[in-house]
């Protein structure tokens, strides 16, 4: 069979600052392909350099040096589950269990797949098989052997097994998987329903894979505790946890098929601030919280001290609305009321200190490669937005000040919202909502109850965070096509519209980028005409770090739950890019 080779080998601060810790949060996570602008800086006794490393150089640069590392610290993982493969929750969930559990392909700080359990890949030329061949001598942390008949369990598992329903991240890829079948010990095959543009992010960086002999007798995946749960062939042993506090201890596997790890003990630390707990050296790297109100001026204090890291957002803020509701959550002009109600770029200004952009009204992030030019902005237009509700029948029928529905019964608004994200975004929407003379009433939930409310649909409209928005494209297909599962906290629901499911599933089998790109921007219309969701803002990314521990630090494109601290290939290798 013909074949495309794809086999990879890669060589008064603290004031401001406290007043807002509790609003530094986490994000959902997503795939990897989109290359964000990054930029690094350290301090020095001579002005600040600045290196730019989104674009590759016309020659090839110095490698790297390696940092070696005894132990690191960095801030807990609380509210993320239990680090096994099916009892993890949200995007840094997955990342600390990535750290037991190994997935055939990675990802460097070029936000490429690079070869991690599988040495090497190809597919054949209509996209519809990829082979995958397994590291010589990869080993699980109990010593047993890592074989293609462990990745053929994997897929079973959770396609059809008691893990079914459970595979997090990799659903979706999987979804598109026809067959898994092993060609000896160290090949595997997986064969494709049809093409598919996403397939490497979707499942080989995505999938993690299990021991057989372990998971094998396993009919409750989510509940399974202990040693057994996190025997992976990954880089690090989970050592002790605490899902409470977060807190938890990874100690490096000498065994593992990439050698001994550069750093040899992560530890995951509760505490409240990051910056100032970097500060008093508590932990080694700190990034500002999505929503931490700082202005730049401040964070720019820190480089006299920390090494810097810049990379545009990957997480945003947006508001669902739940189409299933019915009247007028399903109506666009209701919709189109609301974003013109909502100042967003005050937002920014207020929420973010100008350390952001206003979301795109296309569903990707304002930076992505294939955003689209010229889309609806629904700027600020109170006006507007009331005409529009008029037109609706949505009027003051009784003369108290608020509108009515068009029978005359009062019209209340519930907003969900998360205590995981900062209070002030509700209730500034709250504020822009009844100026235009709507009830409005925000409900503030634990971040597990916000999330089941959201991914059940039990909400008229919610204020969600998550991540994933400079990811590879076919994200879009899960979030706003019909006919993808709503059952997680990003969903849409209740939204239909033929037409974009049609281009949605066209793009998702279109390898030609200038192909997939026009059919990009057509969908990217349909969603800012439509309006299902309203992105709300995107914060910035900073990291600082304390260059004498470890100086190798970098955001990985498209990849918001690595955040700049937490992709495991700068703990096993001590370098940006390769090994």
């Amino acid at each position: 069979m013909a074949r495309t080779k794809t086999s990879r080998t890669l060589t008064g601060l603290l004031v401001l600052m406290m007043a807002f810790s509790a609003c530094a949060s986490e994000e959902e996570p997503a795939e990897t392909t989109a290359a964000p602008e990054q930029t690094t800086t350290v301090p020095s006794e001579s002005p600040a350099t600045t290196a730019s490393v989104d674009e590759p150089e016309p020659t090839q640069p110095e490698p790297a040096a390696r940092d070696e590392v005894e132990v690191i610290r960095l801030r807990g993982l609380r509210g993320n589950g239990f680090p096994s493969p099916f009892a993890w929750r949200r995007g840094p969930g997955w990342i600390l269990a990535g750290m037991m559990f190994d997935t055939l392909l990675w990802e460097d700080s070029t936000g490429e797949p690079i070869p991690w359990l599988a040495e090497s890949w190809e597919r054949s030329d209509d996209g519809l098989e990829w082979r995958f061949t397994l590291r010589e001598g990869a080993v699980f942390h109990d010593g047993e052997p890592v074989t293609s008949e462990d990745v053929v369990f994997s897929y079973e598992y959770m396609t059809q097994g008691a893990g079914a329903g459970q595979a997090g991240f990799a659903a979706a890829g999987l979804r598109t998987v026809e067959s898994v079948v092993a060609d000896g010990d160290r090949d595997v095959v997986f064969t494709l329903r049809g093409p598919s543009a996403a397939f490497e992010e979707d499942v080989p960086m995505s999938f993690f894979v299990i021991p057989e002999h372990i998971w094998s007798s396993v009919d409750a995946p989510s509940e399974l505790r202990g040693t057994e749960a996190t025997i992976g062939s990954g880089p690090y042993r989970l050592e002790s946890a605490d899902e409470a506090t977060g807190a938890f201890l990874l100690t490096a596997f000498d065994g593992f098929h990439l050698g001994s790890p550069a750093i040899k003990r992560v530890e995951f630390v509760p505490i409240d601030d990051e910056l100032v707990a970097l500060q008093s050296g508590a932990i080694v790297a700190a990034e500002t919280g999505l929503e931490q109100a700082i202005p730049e001026e401040q964070l720019a204090a820190f480089e006299s001290q920390f090494g810097r890291v810049d990379a545009q957002g990957d997480w945003n803020r947006a508001l669902h609305f739940n189409h299933s509701a019915g009247f007028p959550f399903d109506e666009v002009d209701f919709r189109h009321a609301i974003a013109f109600a909502i100042d967003r770029q005050d937002l920014v200004d207020r929420i973010l200190f100008g350390r952001g952009t206003v979301g795109s009204t296309g569903g990707m992030a304002p930076g992505h490669p294939f955003h689209t030019g010229g889309l609806p902005d629904y700027a600020y237009d109170p006006t507007q937005a009331g005409a529009l509700l008029d037109g609706l029948g949505i009027v003051d029928g009784d003369g108290d000040g608020l509108r009515d529905l068009p029978d005359g019964e009062p019209f209340a608004i519930e907003l969900l919202a998360s205590s995981r994200f900062l209070p002030a975004t509700p209730e500034l929407i709250a504020e822009n909502l009844i100026a235009i003379g709507l009830d409005v009433s925000v409900t503030v939930n634990e971040q597990a109850v916000a999330d089941e409310l959201t991914s059940t649909g039990q909400y008229e409209m919610s204020l969600v965070g998550y991540g994933g928005i400079l990811s590879d494209p076919n994200f879009l297909l899960e979030r706003y096509s019909s006919e993808s599962p709503d059952d997680t906290f990003t969903s849409v629901h209740g939204y239909v519209n033929p037409d974009l499911d049609a281009l949605l599933a066209e793009q998702a089998a279109t390898g030609d980028r200038s192909a997939r790109e026009a059919l990009l921007a057509e969908v990217q219309q349909i969603i800012a005409d439509d309006l299902p969701v309203l992105s709300l803002y995107v914060p910035n990314r900073t990291l600082f770090f304390d260059e004498a521990v470890f100086s190798n630090w970098y955001y990985t494109p498209g990849c918001s739950p690595c955040r700049g601290s937490r992709n495991k290939h700068m703990y096993v290798t001590g370098i940006p890019t390769g090994f």
